[in-house]
């Protein structure tokens, strides 16, 4: 069995609400490193969400990379340095898309906390359903998503369109997966 079905079995659980929610967290505190630490963050929905973007290609591009390794180079440094990849772009992703759904939150008047449920349910969910077969294969599909519903939020945003909250948290569950399986495969 390679390291990848191994993970893949291992995030094919139901996941606790409450797990998720410190996953999450310990996904935001890592993400936090990946803003400059000399200055604020953007306090802009828009400008958070779009620095995130070329995070959010390469993490697409770490996982479709990591699927189509061999199983034996799936033990290799290069499928080290990928999970690692996948780990720091993605929590450095969820980090600014949390800050942009705290900075829409201000302006919109609610808050990040009313939304994570339905983060938390949408990733229980597709985490039950996480497979290497799928097609895409399920890792690929949600680091693809994340980048999808960013740019879709990042497109409500233009649009003042009251979807905004909503396009945001969807991206925020495809990248808590992503986390979930990062973490997995680093036992952590």
């Amino acid at each position: 069995m390679s390291r990848l079905d191994a993970t893949y079995r291992r995030v094919a659980r139901p996941w606790p609400a409450d797990e998720l929610a410190g996953r999450y967290r310990a996904a935001y505190a890592r993400g936090a490193s990946d803003l400059p630490s000399s200055e604020q963050p953007p306090d802009r929905p828009v400008t958070l969400l779009a620095t995130a973007v070329p995070r959010l290609i390469t993490l697409a591009v770490a996982a479709n990379v990591l699927h189509v390794l061999p199983a034996a180079a799936q033990r290799a440094p290069i499928a080290d340095d990928l999970l690692a990849t996948l780990d720091l772009t993605a929590a450095g992703s969820l980090h600014r898309c949390h800050l942009a759904l705290e900075a829409d939150g201000n302006v919109r008047d609610y808050q990040p906390e009313d939304w994570l449920p339905l983060v938390y349910d949408q990733a229980t969910h597709a985490l039950l359903d996480a497979s290497p077969t799928a097609d895409p294969p399920s890792l690929v599909e949600h680091a693809q998503e994340a980048g999808r519903w960013a740019a879709l939020a990042i497109g409500s945003l233009d649009r003042d369109a009251p979807t905004t909250p909503e396009a945001i948290s969807d991206c925020l569950y495809h990248l808590l997966v992503v986390c979930v399986f990062a973490d997995t495969a680093a036992d952590r």
